[in-house]
């Protein structure tokens, strides 16, 4: 069981360091990043040249990712309080606290107030080939603007399913792909807007990824097997 742990662990961190790469390379060498935000962009339309921002679904889940996020980690934090007190939520207790970690760590700490917050990128909305003023910078390249556009705040809710893809046992791909759809369909959101580039969402997902995967296996599976033997 051990060895077949380590095994996945460093499948899975191997098979992220390659798409990491072999996804952020063509970035840096076309400009792939701008010709996929153009696919939103309508200069011909004057006072709105973003339009496709305004459909109906894009602006609700726009408006509902965060207070999203907010409530699964208080929902999170109450069943791991409860777990303390009563039989039945007891066996959800570490679960629960593992995802309340992710939420905290992947979205709240790492995407938004490390990352987000001191990057500096331009959005497309504010480069020059859009009708803005900065330059465009490839993905993990610094900037020196005071736009947040990398990583994807906003996917990071999406990318934050991606417990369920470590929780499950049997049903890893399945929550993968999920975990996928509804990213990148907040990822589209943010696109028709201008908010974000194509590699922003992509990167977003790679670090709430990343801290999953350390939770999990660096915490979440050490815990459990203690709490397992404590319990024999």
């Amino acid at each position: 069981m051990l060895h077949r742990t380590i095994r996945r662990a460093r499948r899975e961190l191997e098979l992220w360091m390659i798409l990491a790469s072999l996804t952020t390379l063509p970035f840096w060498f076309s400009d792939l990043d701008l010709r996929l935000a153009a696919l939103f962009y309508r200069p011909g339309r004057v006072g709105d040249v973003w339009p496709y921002q305004h459909w109906g679904l894009w602006e609700v889940l726009y408006d509902y990712a965060f207070p999203f996020t907010v409530w699964s980690g208080i929902v999170a934090l109450a069943v791991y309080v409860v777990g303390h007190f009563h039989a039945y939520t007891r066996r959800f207790r570490l679960r629960a606290l593992y995802i309340l970690l992710v939420i905290a760590i992947g979205p709240g700490l790492v995407v938004n107030l490390i990352v987000k917050d001191h990057w500096g990128r331009a959005r497309p909305v504010h480069v020059t080939q859009f009708g803005g003023e900065y330059q465009y910078t490839p993905p993990l390249q610094f900037g020196h603007t005071p736009d947040k556009s990398f990583v994807c705040g906003h996917c990071a809710v999406g990318y934050t399913f991606f417990v369920l893809y470590f929780l499950s046992q049997s049903h890893k791909l399945l929550y993968f792909g999920l975990t996928l759809a509804l990213a990148w369909t907040m990822g589209l959101t943010r696109m028709t807007s201008g908010g974000h580039f194509v590699s922003d969402i992509l990167w977003s997902g790679y670090l709430v990824f990343l801290v999953a995967y350390l939770l999990y296996y660096g915490w979440y599976v050490r815990a459990t097997k203690l709490h397992l033997r404590s319990k024999h």
